[in-house]
């Protein structure tokens, strides 16, 4: 389900072998469009462009197909898949409609939509994360962990694969085990006017993420921006935000896990949404 209160219309999609995509107005509710794709069996997630009239689907297994349309004229602009990935948000820029941000339990990736004539493309760029401490590893500390300045008197520094003995495209990707750290693991995202990304995350950390970079900085404890942020204990937090500092306060507790935060189009009212109720605030 999505819904767009520019152009007062809302999306949905059958929940059955080769779904539709649904277009209505709101709130008079009469159908505009049907849109069909190659989904087999469902639309997991649906988001409209806040500008312009764009639409992007993603489907669940065994495609897993982010899909960009154009509502209107009822015309796939263009896919990408991405096997396996099971995106739990999705999102446009609210600034450039040719701008994405997906994100999953373990990665979040920035997708941009590149246009020539009629022609239009999906190029991802995905953000590396930090870990579970909330650092940043370089990929030559990770290749060279082992560094002996000038001094050479034990050799040449070599990468771990080649002292593993490893050769072609392992030793691209080699690493010992003990130098594999978990990354955070994202669970919102909500863009800033400046075409930023804030990320919470399930360890407590909240991301500040460049979509232009794909650079992302953990923001630290202590101080302008004011964001909402929730728990899987049922908590809503309130962050005031100002450069890589933030003040936090607790705004309510409702004793069940939150699953997502949706605004009013005019941002008056909240509304939290969990398993068994929703909650207006």
């Amino acid at each position: 389900f999505a819904a767009n209160g520019n152009s007062q219309v809302l999306a949905f999609s059958d929940q059955k072998l080769n779904p539709i995509i649904y277009i209505y107005t709101f709130p008079e509710l009469s159908k505009l469009t049907e849109l069909k794709g190659d989904a087999q069996l469902d639309y997991t997630l649906l988001a409209f462009s806040f500008t312009g009239p764009y639409l992007a689907s993603y489907s669940s297994i065994p495609e897993f197909v982010l899909s960009i349309w154009n509502w209107q004229e009822n015309i796939l602009l263009c896919s990408e898949s991405q096997p396996g990935v099971t995106v739990t948000s999705l999102s446009f820029n609210p600034m450039n409609w040719q701008q994405l941000c997906s994100v999953n339990e373990s990665s979040i990736t920035f997708w941009h939509i590149e246009r020539n004539n009629d022609e239009h493309h999906l190029k991802q760029n995905p953000v590396k994360l930090h870990d579970e401490q909330g650092s940043v590893r370089s990929r030559k500390d990770l290749f060279f962990p082992v560094s002996y300045g000038e001094d050479l008197y034990y050799g040449p520094e070599l990468p771990v694969s080649a002292i593993a003995g490893l050769v072609g495209d392992e030793a691209e990707t080699f690493l010992p085990r003990n130098y594999i750290r978990p990354s955070v693991h994202p669970t919102a995202h909500c863009w800033t006017a400046t075409s930023g990304v804030y990320v919470g995350c399930e360890e407590g950390y909240v991301l500040a993420i460049d979509a232009e970079t794909c650079r992302a900085s953990a923001l630290q404890q202590k101080p302008d921006v004011d964001l909402y942020f929730s728990a899987q204990e049922g908590m809503l937090f309130f962050y005031h935000i100002q450069g890589l500092r933030y003040e936090m306060k607790i705004c309510a507790d409702i004793l069940q896990p939150i699953s997502s935060l949706v605004f009013s189009p005019d941002y008056t009212m909240l509304l939290l949404v969990t398993d068994k109720v929703q909650h207006l605030r």
